[in-house]
C-alpha cells in the first residue's frame, strides 16, 4: 500500500503519483510498524512515527476530509473504565487552555482495537531536551524568553484550574514561529494524571512511574495532593538546567538523587555556573524550596522575578506595568528593557518578544566603516569618541529588586529565611499528632526509597560483561561524576578510580565531571573484552597564580572557519594541552608593578585620555608592543598564549563539543562585547563578554597579543599579501569606533608589527597563561588539596 503525505489517502502500489494533489506516495511496509498508514477513526492517516515513550507513540498524520497534518499521540496501558474516564476529561480539559505556547489538541477518541488518542497540532521543531544536550549552557537572556513562554502556559492551566504535573524539557517543543526562533510550545498538560490510578499522585500508584522523577517536585514525591506550585518547581529546575547545564541534585543513584530532594537543599546555581548573577541566582533558587509555601506562589511571579532581576525591572508581567512606560507618536507603548526600547502591548503577561526583536536604544552598535581589513586602527583623537552609557548588566542589578517589589505571597525570599526555616518537617501537623506525624513522614519516605530503588533496577544500564568492555577511570577527584555518550553512570571512589563494564564495543564519549572542577571530556574505542584505562584529570576550576585563573582542559577542538575572513581557513582539528588563562586582561595596575620592578617605561597614553596610563588603574593596559608583551609574561611567571590556546579559551564548548561563533553562543548582539563602544571598560566589569571557560573580554575591549607569527594555516590555498608582513597575530575585538564587530569571533585573525612606529600607538593589551603541567601550578594545586 502507498499512501499521499499530503491528503493522506491509500492508493494501490501501482501508483507513483496521488491523483488529487500530484504528490509522491509513501510506500508503507507493514513490517516496519503495522500502525503506520491505517486510518484511525476513520479521520486521521498515520504517515510515519515521530516519538516514543512511556505513554505511547507519536504519528505524524493527515486529517482525510480537510488535509490538515496532525501529530496523533496513541495511549497504550490504559484498559479499566475510569483510566478511560480520566483520560478523555482530561482531554477535554486540555482544549480548554487558552494560550499560544500550549499545543492545540484538536480531538481525542478511542480506535477500534481500544487504544486512546490525542489528535494535536503537528509541531516541526525539536523538544528543549535535546537544545540543552547540543548547547549545554543557554544564555540568560534566551532562558528568560523560554521561560517567559512556558509560564505563559502553565499560568493558562492554572487558571482553568488544571496542574501540568509532568513538566520535563522532553514536553517543550521549541520552534519558530516568524521571526521568533525560540517559539515554545507546552506539551501534555493534565495527561499525567489522566493515566494515574484514582487517587492522582501517590507513589504506589501508575502515575508515578508515567511521570519523570527528575523533575518532579518533593511533594509529588511524597504523594501529596498537588497545586500549581509544584510546575513551578519543575520549571525552576528546567531553568537551572538551562542556566548551568546541571540538574540541582545530583548522587551516585537515582533514588538517591530522589532523597536528595526532599530531605536536602539543591546545589547552589552559582556553585555549577559561577558567572550567573547573585540576583538570578535567588530567583531561581526561589522556585526549589522544599516548602512550596516559601516558593512564589504563581508561575507569573517565578518567571517575572527572573526578568526582572535580569533587565533591571523594566518588563509588563502579569498584566502589571514595573517600571516607567512611554507613549511614541504612534501611539504605541514602548517599555525601556535593559537599553533597548520594545513595544509591548497591553495584553497580559508574556507576550513572546524575544530580546533579540527589540530596537535599538540608548546604544546602539555602531556601523561598520569603510576600508580594507588590515592592521588595528591606531589611537587617534579624531576616531574616537566617547560613547552613550552602557546599560547595566545582570550581574550588577541590584538584588533589592527581587526584595523590595511585591511578587511573592510571602515576603521573604530564600536567602532571607533563617537557617532553622529550610529545615522545617516537610508535612507539618498539629501540635497534638506529632508522633503521628513523624510516622506518616518515615514511612513515605521509605516508600521513596523502596519505589525509587525497583525504578533504579528497571533503569539502570545492563552490564554485560560477556559481550562488552570494561573501562577503569583514573585519577579523578572522589565524588566525581562518570558519563559515558551523556548517560550518567556512577561516582568515583575516594581512591580516584572507578571500574564500569559491560559497554557495547566501539566508540565512547567519556565525561568526568565535578564540581568546582573543569569537565574532563575524551572519546575512546574499546573491543570485545578489552580494559580501557582513561586518566582523567579534572583541574580546580579557578586558581589564584598572580591574579585569578581559569583552566581550559586538554583536548581536541575545531580551528579556524571556512564561512568567513580567507586566513580562517581551513577549519582544522588542533589539541591542546591542559592550560590556565588570566580570567581578565592585564590593568595598569598590574603593568605598573611591572614598570616600577624593572624599570621597564610606560606605555604611550591614548589620543582620548592623555592621563590614561596613570589615572585608570582597573582600566586594560593598552599601546603595548609585542616586546613589552613576551617582557611582561616573564616577569608574571607566565607566558602569552599559542594561537590555538587562545581560540580555545574563546570559542570551543568541551561539553557540547562544538565551537561557538563568539564567547557566549552564535549569535551577536551589540550589549554582549565592549567593541565599537568608542571606550575601554574596567578589566573586571560583568559583561555578556563571558568564554565557555570564564575569562572575561575576549570579544572585546582590548585586542590581545597571541605569541605566533601571522602565516597561512596548513592547507590554506588563498594568496594573501598580508602573510608575508612578519607581523605577529593579535586577537579579539576592540572598543575603537573604527573596529568591525566580526572582529568579536573566536576565530577572527587580526595582526600587528612587533614593535610600533615612532609616536604611534595601537589598542592592544595582554592576556597570559600558564600550562597546567608547569611545576609552579602542580606545586600550588598540590598546596591547596592540603
Amino acid at each position: 500500500m502507498k499512501i499521499c503525505p499530503q491528503c493522506g489517502k491509500a492508493h494501490d502500489d501501482a501508483i507513483q503519483v496521488c491523483p488529487s494533489d500530484h504528490s509522491q506516495l509513501i510506500l508503507i511496509n507493514p513490517s516496519d510498524d503495522p500502525m503506520i498508514g491505517k486510518l484511525i477513526d476513520d479521520r486521521y492517516r498515520l504517515i510515519r512515527k515521530i516519538g516514543e515513550g512511556g505513554m505511547g507513540a507519536i504519528y505524524r498524520a493527515v486529517h482525510v476530509e480537510n488535509l490538515r497534518v496532525c501529530a496523533i499521540k496513541l495511549m497504550t496501558g490504559l484498559s479499566k473504565e475510569d483510566a478511560i474516564a480520566r483520560f478523555k476529561r482530561e482531554a477535554r480539559n486540555s482544549v480548554r487552555i487558552d494560550s499560544a505556547h500550549a499545543v492545540t489538541v484538536y480531538d481525542s477518541g478511542q480506535t477500534d482495537e481500544g487504544l486512546l488518542f490525542l489528535a494535536m497540532e503537528f509541531i516541526d521543531g525539536k523538544p528543549l531536551s535535546r537544545v540543552i544536550a547540543e548547547e549545554r549552557v543557554l544564555p540568560i537572556e534566551r532562558v528568560i524568553h523560554i521561560t517567559n513562554q512556558i509560564a505563559e502556559a502553565l499560568a493558562a492551566a492554572h487558571s482553568l484550574p488544571m496542574i501540568h504535573r509532568d513538566l520535563k524539557p522532553d514536553n517543550i517543543m521549541i520552534t519558530r514561529k516568524g521571526s521568533n526562533t525560540d517559539f515554545v510550545k507546552v506539551l501534555d498538560f493534565g495527561i499525567a494524571k489522566a493515566l494515574a490510578d484514582p487517587g492522582g499522585d501517590n507513589l504506589t500508584k501508575t502515575g508515578f512511574v508515567l511521570g519523570t522523577p527528575v523533575y518532579m517536585s518533593p511533594e509529588q514525591l511524597l504523594g501529596e495532593e498537588l497545586d500549581p506550585r509544584s510546575d513551578i518547581y519543575s520549571l525552576a529546575i528546567i531553568v537551572y538546567e538551562m542556566l548551568s547545564g546541571r540538574l540541582p541534585f545530583e548522587g551516585d543513584n537515582p533514588q538517591a538523587v530522589m532523597m536528595k530532594r526532599v530531605m536536602s537543599e539543591p546545589i547552589r546555581l552559582r556553585a555549577v555556573a559561577p558567572t550567573v548573577s547573585e540576583s538570578v541566582e535567588v530567583a531561581v533558587m526561589a522556585g526549589l524550596t522544599r516548602n512550596r509555601d516559601t516558593r512564589p506562589q504563581t508561575v507569573e511571579a517565578f518567571a517575572s522575578a527572573l526578568s526582572r532581576v535580569t533587565y533591571g525591572g523594566t518588563r509588563i508581567m502579569g498584566g502589571a506595568v514595573t517600571e516607567q512606560i512611554s507613549t511614541p507618536g504612534d501611539g504605541r507603548t514602548t517599555a525601556q528593557f535593559g537599553g533597548h526600547q520594545t513595544r509591548v502591548d497591553s495584553s497580559p503577561a508574556f507576550t513572546s518578544q524575544s530580546p533579540s526583536s527589540s530596537t535599538s536604544g540608548t546604544r546602539a552598535n555602531p556601523p561598520a566603516t569603510s576600508g580594507t581589513r588590515g592592521n588595528p586602527t591606531p589611537f587617534a583623537p579624531t576616531d574616537i569618541t566617547q560613547a552613550a552609557t552602557k546599560p547595566q548588566h545582570p550581574d550588577t542589578a541590584p538584588e533589592t529588586r527581587v526584595e523590595s517589589t511585591p511578587v511573592y505571597a510571602a515576603p521573604v525570599t530564600v536567602r532571607d529565611l533563617p537557617p532553622t526555616a529550610l529545615a522545617d518537617p516537610i508535612i507539618a501537623k498539629p501540635e497534638s499528632s506529632r508522633g503521628k506525624g513523624f510516622v506518616i513522614v518515615a514511612s513515605l519516605v521509605l516508600a521513596v526509597v523502596a519505589i525509587a530503588a525497583i525504578v533504579y533496577i528497571l533503569l539502570r544500564p545492563a552490564a554485560d560483561t560477556k559481550n562488552g568492555f570494561a573501562l577503569l577511570i583514573k585519577g579523578a577527584p572522589a565524588g566525581s561524576q562518570v558519563f559515558i555518550n551523556d548517560v550518567r553512570r556512577d561516582a568515583v571512589s575516594a581512591d580516584g578510580g572507578l571500574r564500569i563494564s559491560g559497554i557495547d564495543p566501539g566508540s565512547i564519549n567519556i565525561r568526568v565531571s565535578r564540581e568546582g572542577f573543569t569537565d574532563y571530556a575524551a572519546t575512546l574505542t574499546g573491543n570485545k573484552g578489552e580494559t580501557q584505562t582513561c586518566e582523567a584529570q579534572l583541574l580546580p576550576a579557578t586558581i589564584d597564580y598572580s591574579g585569578p585563573m581559569v583552566a581550559v582542559a586538554a583536548g581536541e577542538f575545531v580551528m579556524g572557519d571556512d564561512n568567513h575572513e580567507a586566513d580562517e581557513r581551513p577549519a582544522h582539528k588542533v589539541s591542546v594541552a591542559s592550560f590556565y588563562l588570566d580570567k581578565y586582561e592585564v590593568s595598569n595596575a598590574q603593568y605598573k608593578k611591572f614598570c616600577d620592578a624593572t624599570g621597564h617605561n610606560s606605555p604611550l597614553n591614548p589620543g582620548f585620555d592623555p592621563d590614561y596610563f596613570a589615572g585608570k588603574p582597573d582600566y586594560p593596559v593598552l599601546g603595548v608592543t609585542f616586546e613589552d608583551a613576551l617582557a611582561y609574561a616573564s616577569w608574571a611567571g607566565k607566558r602569552l598564549p599559542t594561537e590555538q590556546e587562545w581560540e580555545k579559551a574563546a570559542s570551543w564548548d568541551s561539553v557540547a563539543h562544538r565551537k561557538r561563533q563568539y564567547t557566549w553562543g552564535d549569535q551577536f548582539t551589540s550589549d554582549r562585547a565592549n567593541i565599537a563602544t568608542g571606550h575601554p571598560v574596567p578589566t573586571t566589569e560583568a559583561t555578556g563578554d563571558l568564554s565557555p571557560y570564564g575569562a572575561l573580554n575576549m570579544a572585546g575591549n582590548a585586542l590581545e597579543w597571541v605569541d605566533a607569527p601571522y602565516g597561512p594555516y596548513e592547507g590554506n590555498r588563498t594568496s594573501d599579501p598580508d602573510f608575508q608582513k612578519g607581523d605577529r597575530v593579535i586577537r579579539g575585538g576592540t572598543f575603537v569606533q573604527a573596529s568591525k564587530t566580526e572582529e568579536a569571533r573566536g576565530s577572527y585573525r587580526n595582526h600587528a608589527p612587533r614593535v610600533f612606529p615612532a609616536g604611534k600607538s595601537l589598542p592592544v593589551g595582554i592576556r597570559c597563561v600558564i600550562s597546567a603541567n608547569d611545576s609552579r601550578i602542580q606545586a600550588l594545586l598540590q598546596a591547596n588539596s592540603r
